[in-house]
C-alpha cells in the first residue's frame, strides 16, 4: 500500500518532488501557471536538470506571495495580469503601491525568464 503525500510549502515544491510528492498545494497556478506545468512534467520525466532551472526561475516569487500573504499578493497579481481578483476581506489590506510595483517587477522577471527556458 503507498501513500500519496503532498507538499504545501512554496519554497520545498521542488525538495518535496525530488523526495516523491503526488503534487502541491499552491496559489502560484493563478498567477504563473506555465512555470508550475513545466515545473511537474519535468519531475514527470524524471527531468531534475530541467526542474531545478524552472524552479529556480520562480523562487523569488514562490518566496514573494509568501511573505506577504497569499490572499494579498494573489489578488494584486491577478490585477497585474488583467483579471479580477475581486475583493479582500477583512481585515486583509491590500499590498501597498510600493508592494505592487515589487510584485510587477518580480512576476514579469519570473514569466520571461520562464520563456527564455523555453528557446
Amino acid at each position: 500500500m503507498s501513500i500519496a503525500f503532498y507538499n504545501g510549502s512554496n519554497p520545498l515544491a521542488l525538495a518535496a518532488f525530488a523526495a516523491g510528492a503526488a503534487g502541491w498545494c499552491t496559489a502560484a497556478p493563478n498567477l504563473i501557471p506555465e512555470l508550475n506545468i513545466s515545473l511537474y512534467n519535468a519531475i514527470q520525466n524524471n527531468d531534475l536538470q530541467k526542474a531545478q532551472e524552472v524552479f529556480y526561475e520562480k523562487i523569488d516569487l514562490l518566496r514573494y506571495i509568501v511573505a506577504k500573504g497569499l490572499p494579498r499578493a494573489i489578488k494584486a497579481g491577478l490585477s497585474i495580469l488583467g483579471e479580477n481578483g475581486g475583493n479582500l476581506r477583512s481585515p486583509i489590506k491590500s499590498l501597498s503601491e510600493e508592494e505592487i510595483v515589487e510584485l510587477t517587477q518580480i512576476l514579469f522577471e519570473a514569466k520571461g525568464k520562464f520563456l527564455s527556458l523555453q528557446s
